[in-house]
């Protein structure tokens, strides 16, 4: 993350944790509660730790070239760790554990730090002896172990193998230039190090996920600030989570954020800084029309709107949607607000 981008997200998450004071005390801790997933994602990322076993020659920017990240610049070596960078700034952390690999090598990485995920990689047959010191290297890990395998006459015999060799393997092998390659393997990462990963890789279908997790969670928190019966009070809290949103997902690309790039893009909306106002002020509306509901009806429509904002900034900047598009996208996501629950 580029120093002026992680400026603007903190900023923007202080501001909201600033704004948490002036709701009623009642609504903090569940909101605090969606926020969890939020900073365990975004503000404690790090660099996916991956360590490689197997008989694969390729070198690291070879194999992740191959995923179609390129090229990938390789970095200082740390405790046998070595950092790649993408295009995009993104990270990754490799311990090459090999067959040429020598055992000091493997043994000082591994006590350094434990990596998120063992990939086996196999260009050719895997040979008795040789896989016998795979077994071994990769099973000191004690981490998920999956198969890289670019030759398919090879790869069920892997799979054979990951099977019968650990109890914590996935039991898959993927092929490198499979585009579900990064995405998989971006799924079986710990949350701080999905972001990383799916930027390096720009894995699309992981960035959209990653995102769409995140807006569930924004969503439900406009929702449980809107229910509080007083006049505005909630409206900065509003504004702050939604531009908060929207960067966060601009963020999910890799692309740089900027508060005036999160400002065009609700002002190429329709809804400038008066987003938060416009779904506060629609469910006081909806409040008088249909009491019965009460504050519920305004809970729904601030959440449906953050959704509908969310829905929308996922479609342009990941999804590569036109502004026409994502305009139109935005319009009917509004108009099919989810009805209030009768059930507990």
């Amino acid at each position: 993350m580029s120093n002026d981008s992680t400026k603007t997200l903190l900023r923007l998450y202080d501001r909201f944790v600033g704004l948490l004071d002036k709701l009623p005390g009642g609504i903090q801790k569940p909101v605090l509660q969606e926020l969890h997933p939020i900073r365990d994602l975004f503000l404690d990322r790090r660099p996916a730790r991956i360590q490689l076993a197997g008989g694969g020659s390729a070198s690291v920017p070879a194999l992740f070239a191959a995923m179609g990240v390129r090229p990938v610049h390789t970095g200082d070596a740390a405790h046998g760790w070595r950092e790649y960078t993408s295009p995009c700034g993104a990270s990754i952390s490799i311990l090459d554990t090999r067959s040429d690999a020598p055992e000091e090598h493997v043994r000082t990485g591994l006590e350094h730090q434990s990596p998120d995920l063992v990939l086996v990689v196999q260009e050719t047959e895997p040979l008795p002896e040789e896989w016998k010191e795979t077994l071994t290297r990769a099973a000191l890990a004690q981490a998920p172990v999956i198969g890289i395998c670019p030759e398919p006459a090879f790869r069920q015999r892997l799979t054979d193998l990951l099977i019968d060799g650990w109890r914590n393997s996935i039991a898959t092998v993927f092929e490198p230039s499979d585009p579900a390659t990064a995405e998989s393997l971006c799924a079986l990462l710990p949350p701080q190090a999905q972001i990383e990963f799916a930027q390096f890789t720009q894995a699309r279908r992981a960035q959209a996920y990653i995102a769409s997790r995140l807006l569930r969670s924004f969503s439900a928190i406009c929702g449980v600030v809107a229910l509080q019966p007083i006049p505005l009070a909630d409206l900065p809290v509003l504004l702050a989570l939604q531009s908060l949103m929207v960067g966060l997902v601009i963020h999910t690309t890799g692309r740089p954020v900027g508060p005036k790039l999160i400002a065009e893009f609700l002002a190429a909306l329709g809804l400038g800084a008066a987003a938060g106002f416009l779904f506060r002020e629609t469910a006081r509306v909806a409040v008088r029309i249909v009491p019965f509901w009460g504050n519920a009806v305004s809970g729904l429509v601030a959440g449906a709107g953050t959704y509908a904002i969310g829905r929308a900034a996922i479609a342009y900047f990941i999804d590569d949607t036109p502004l026409e598009g994502t305009r139109l996208l935005f319009k009917r996501l509004l108009r099919k607000p989810a009805a209030p629950s009768t059930t507990s």
